[in-house]
């Protein structure tokens, strides 16, 4: 017996006729602006891509070591570009220690600032992107981009 469906898009269980729209803020609202110091902020882009693999996105984000929070994430492609619009929401924010992976633009746009390029001090970051690409983060993201393998 096969089962026909008859609500075409509707969930009348749900009480909803159609998915929402999510829009999650780009900047935390857990540390305020000019008045908390983030001590160590580490900074990774991931892959991803919506829908099918041919519309891809990447996600940028820094993460706060000591709250072991995400403070500002944007999406886009993997360019200086994207990166400035990350770096100019984290501006509000005084960064002590800035921690990432090789990528040749963080060390081009972070320079003359304290900055560590290893990928031993961006392991709670790179935790964090397992977590995404498992869907165990429990955050937005994972529901707005299907996270693929690290770059």
């Amino acid at each position: 017996m096969s089962r026909q469906c008859t609500h075409y898009g509707r969930w009348p269980q749900h009480g909803f006729t159609s998915l929402k729209k999510l829009r999650p803020q780009s900047v935390t609202s857990r540390i305020q602006p000019g008045s908390d110091v983030i001590v160590c902020a580490e900074m990774d882009e991931q892959w991803g891509y919506v829908g099918a693999k041919s519309r891809q996105r990447w996600l940028f984000y820094a993460y706060d070591r000591i709250r072991r929070t995400v403070v500002a994430h944007v999406f886009g492609e993997r360019t200086l570009a994207t990166l400035e619009r990350l770096l100019s929401l984290l501006s509000a924010f005084e960064v002590v220690v800035w921690m990432t992976d090789g990528w040749p633009l963080y060390e081009s746009r972070l320079k003359g600032k304290l900055h560590v390029i290893s990928k031993r001090y961006t392991q709670r970051i790179e935790r964090h992107n397992l977590n995404l690409r498992s869907g165990k983060a429990g955050t937005e993201v994972t529901v707005v981009l299907k996270i693929g393998g690290a770059a």
